[in-house]
């Protein structure tokens, strides 16, 4: 009997060992962009620093939002659907494989992201409770951050990251720290990276601060 606890207690021992090994999900704060995929017009829509956003498997992306968010005009307050469609939203690096909100596969790369509202029926992004997303293209494919790129030319640049016949999206789901960085377990499998940046209306109205999540890991039920 002794011995029984005795195994029994040395499996637990090696179970909370072996959890304790496994590295926490994190955010780390990192330089500037320096890919040479990334035009320096880009770079200098930058933040000035970005994250490393990092899983049990090591570095999952490298991600650095643009210094303000384009909105509508007449805008108000910090609601993704504020955004103007097809505006530059930053740019984001996976040094591996990845995938994006539909269960495609994102081959290692340097990526734009771009903000578009989707239509909800399923076409092309899969179920999502909201329309918003960021659009993947690659970096080297565009030049100009200040461009708003038209939906359907948007959708074809996007379909260069995925290489199949749809975009490649990652959805964008309410903030719930005000824009705290962080890595968050948000429910059903689905991991996003929390962080903040600006935005404004090219109207002349001033800069809000404008919070945001990404879901990184995790897709869509259709």
């Amino acid at each position: 009997m002794a011995r029984r606890w005795l195994s029994s207690w040395m499996l637990l021992l090696a179970a909370a060992a072996a959890f304790a090994a496994v590295p926490a999900p994190k955010v780390e704060t990192i330089s500037a962009c320096s890919s040479a995929e990334v035009s320096q017009a880009m770079k200098n829509a930058l933040q000035p620093q970005g994250y490393r956003v990092s899983g049990d498997s090591g570095t999952l992306c490298e991600i650095w939002l643009a210094k303000t968010l384009q909105q509508s005009a007449g805008s108000t307050g910090a609601d993704y659907g504020t955004l103007v469609s097809g505006s530059f939203a930053g740019v984001i690096v996976y040094p591996a494989k990845s995938g994006d909100y539909r269960g495609q596969g994102v081959p290692p790369g340097t990526y734009s992201m771009r903000y578009q509202t989707m239509p909800a029926d399923g076409n092309h992004m899969g179920v999502s409770p909201t329309q918003d997303y960021f659009l993947l293209a690659p970096a080297s494919a565009e030049q100009d951050p200040a461009a708003v790129i038209e939906y359907d030319a948007l959708l074809n640049l996007s379909r260069k990251a995925s290489k199949t016949n749809h975009p490649t999206p990652l959805y964008l789901v309410p903030p719930t720290g005000g824009g705290s960085v962080g890595f968050k377990d948000i429910g059903d499998g689905h991991w996003a990276v929390e962080s903040k940046t600006k935005a404004k209306a090219k109207s002349g109205s001033a800069e809000i601060d404008f919070p945001l999540s990404i879901v990184l890991i995790g897709k869509g039920e259709g």
